[in-house]
């Protein structure tokens, strides 16, 4: 019983049949509330956190059926319950969950549940989160920040959602919202961050996090000229354009001597990066030097070296995997590498192999010591 499809379907059965011990077994063998909550079944999901409108039930357990479960428990890649439920926009589900104590904040590979659910535009999700205390402005570092996930959702109304809750336009960890704006042809986006305050000019303190380019440059890049009309009255001249116009602005930019000039800069930050993060591994700066080697895999994504850098863990004392364990691992990530290459756009192929991806990673840098990993390019 493997795949969600078989446990989903052991999960209805032993649930239509009313066999609360074969149920019983299952929610010890696995974590059935995230299947459940992916397959949509409310009644139970309601079984599982023990809901009931009467006394006997308690937070988390069903004292007549004698099952417990935790509602914010995460999976091996980060995904609770409310995870799931968001990505089946599965309002019901999300109110039983939160009634049960479930994080609105927690991490997962993909994100919070608030960044799940403005990148997917779900007004009513995003709604709901923020009304239980989600913060607009909190995001996991391997994803945009919700402002940009709304953007690149092309969700105007999820926007409006999140800057009424104060979330901060000027804060992001890659692009900007602003230049995320600047390249969408709808500018509605666009003028809504500037009225919020959305800095053109704005560098972030944090030298190694600034954009490459400003928003109007970005504009540019993909020939949006409307936004370029809109953003010049509010950026500041940048010395190195010799005709300071709309025309000459998109002119230069797609100009050989711009060409040669992102070229050199985008070599810089990588080269900054690098060494930002090497200085922070050799500083025992662990999370320091992850973010910055996740940021260079960001600007360059092409290159394995930064993926195998973003694996660093503090060195440990001995292998704690090895032998055959070690060689399972191996053997599971090989096989569902070849599955995925065959068929890429298969949703459980694609997440069986993002697991072993993940496990692959994790037993390399606990074999490995930054030392090692860092040697690789």
């Amino acid at each position: 019983m493997d795949s969600t499809a078989e446990m989903g379907a052991a999960i209805i059965e032993a649930g239509a049949g009313g066999d609360l011990n074969q149920l019983r077994v299952i929610t010890n063998k696995f974590d059935v509330l995230h299947h459940v909550v992916e397959i949509g079944n409310f009644e139970i999901c309601k079984f599982l956190t023990g809901y009931s409108s009467g006394k006997s039930c308690q937070r988390g357990t069903c004292q007549n059926c004698g099952v417990s479960h935790q509602t914010g428990i995460p999976n091996i890649e980060g995904f609770t319950p409310l995870h799931y439920a968001v990505l089946k926009d599965n309002m019901e589900v999300m109110e039983l969950l939160k009634i049960k104590g479930a994080r609105v904040e927690a991490a997962s590979a993909d994100g919070t549940p608030l960044q799940i659910a403005v990148s997917r535009g779900n007004v009513q999700a995003v709604k709901y989160l923020l009304s239980h205390g989600a913060d607009p402005d909190l995001f996991c570092a391997a994803v945009d920040t919700p402002l940009v996930c709304a953007v690149k959702s092309r969700s105007f109304e999820c926007l409006k959602l999140l800057l009424a809750a104060n979330a901060n336009p000027n804060l992001y960890f890659s692009l900007s919202p602003l230049a995320s704006a600047a390249k969408e042809g709808d500018t509605k986006c666009l003028k809504c961050l500037l009225k919020a305050k959305a800095g053109p000019n704005s560098v972030q303190r944090d030298t190694y996090f600034h954009d490459l380019f400003k928003p109007i440059e970005d504009a540019a890049m993909v020939h949006n000229r409307a936004a370029v009309e809109i953003l010049f009255p509010v950026t500041k001249r940048l010395a190195i354009y010799p005709n300071w116009t709309v025309d000459g602005i998109i002119e230069y930019i797609h100009s050989q001597e711009f060409k040669t000039l992102r070229e050199q800069k985008m070599t810089m930050r990588l080269t900054e990066l690098g060494i930002g993060g090497m200085h922070g591994a050799s500083n025992k700066q662990y999370s320091r030097a992850i973010l910055l080697y996740r940021k260079a895999s960001l600007l360059d994504p092409s290159n394995p070296t930064w993926i195998s850098k973003r694996s660093l863990l503090p060195p440990v004392s001995h292998p704690h995997y090895g032998g055959d364990i070690a060689n399972e691992i191996f053997r599971k990530f090989f096989i569902a590498g070849l599955a995925f290459s065959l068929d890429p756009y298969n949703e459980a192929i694609f997440r069986a192999f993002r697991l072993t991806l993940f496990d692959y990673f994790a037993s390399f840098s606990q074999m490995s010591g930054p030392g090692v990993i860092l040697s690789f390019s």
